[in-house]
């Protein structure tokens, strides 16, 4: 038997088992195809040995990304479970540290973002190997996000090595939180939970308006709201505007998190008997994926092809 877990997830365990049913199954929707099926938490959103690192006249490292990850993870997931036993619209900062974070980690280590970087520098023309890849990527995380996670309270680090991009634009003043907490439930999961929509300032030239909702030509510095589904019961705004939180229904946040998908869309088996309008609707918003999707996802389509 190996000593390390074969199975890397790129999306936190704790997040979807908020999501499941009671016997922790899943219906997953894959994005760019209309392909539909029931699995279980620990089979979703992983990739196997994804997140190893690869040196020459080494052996392969499977677990210290994995454990390094695992930190970031654990603390969102306590901020989580206090998020879930708390009735306050508020998220106290020690919950939006922890969230950010984790949220930075998963912008980095998305699947599709990796595949833009292989794209960008041509991997079939310098001869790159997919360990190689990989290995630079995990590189990337690690400079990125998992050390200045590590550094964050460290009295003698230089900000410049605290520092995120994403963490920084989050937890800045003109960021309001709140948290979102539908009596009904009915809120969907995704491989994204970095839900984008929304711009402010002046829109990119040549770019239709509603792609910002997908995600699309907005960045760090000019995204108007960043929705984060937490569970099927919860999730938090991250708003430049502090009356979003009041604006939106359920249905909004499922049509954000539909459109800043990139693999799969989830929720539990009961979640159609149960919220039968969203389930009606779930369909014209998976549509409407596949049909805006092939224009930036770059052939990036698991379970189907986006062009």
């Amino acid at each position: 038997m190996p000593s390390h877990a074969k199975k890397h997830h790129f999306v936190p365990q704790f997040l979807l088992q908020h999501f499941a049913g009671p016997k922790g199954k899943l219906v997953i929707h894959q994005v760019m195809s209309e392909r539909r099926f029931k699995s279980s938490v620990n089979d979703v959103g992983h990739r196997n040995l994804g997140h190893s690192i690869y040196r020459p006249g080494q052996e392969p490292d499977h677990v210290s990304m994995e454990a390094a990850m695992g930190n970031i993870e654990g603390a969102a997931a306590t901020a989580v479970r206090e998020l879930v036993q708390s009735r306050e619209r508020a998220v106290p900062v020690h919950a939006r540290e922890a969230l950010a974070w984790l949220l930075a980690l998963q912008w980095q280590r998305s699947r599709f973002l990796r595949h833009l970087v292989s794209e960008k520098i041509d991997v079939e023309n310098t001869g790159l190997s997919d360990e190689e890849i990989q290995t630079g990527m995990m590189m990337l995380i690690d400079s990125a996000v998992l050390n200045p996670w590590r550094l964050r309270n460290d009295d003698d680090a230089h900000y410049k090595d605290q520092w995120n991009n994403l963490v920084s634009t989050l937890l800045s003043s003109e960021m309001y939180w709140s948290s979102y907490r539908p009596r009904s439930g009915g809120l969907l999961v995704s491989d994204n939970p970095v839900c984008f929509s929304g711009i402010v300032g002046t829109p990119p030239p040549d770019i239709p308006r509603g792609y910002f909702d997908h995600g699309v030509g907005i960045g760090f510095q000019n995204f108007q709201r960043l929705t984060v589904p937490l569970g099927s019961h919860l999730a938090v705004i991250v708003s430049r505007d502090p009356q979003d939180a009041a604006r939106l229904r359920v249905a909004d946040f499922n049509r954000f998190t539909v459109f800043n998908s990139r693999e799969f869309v989830a929720h539990s088996p009961e979640w159609p008997k149960a919220h039968p309008q969203l389930a009606e609707n779930l369909p014209e918003l998976l549509k409407r994926q596949r049909t805006v999707a092939p224009a930036f996802l770059q052939d990036y389509a698991p379970g189907g092809r986006a062009s």
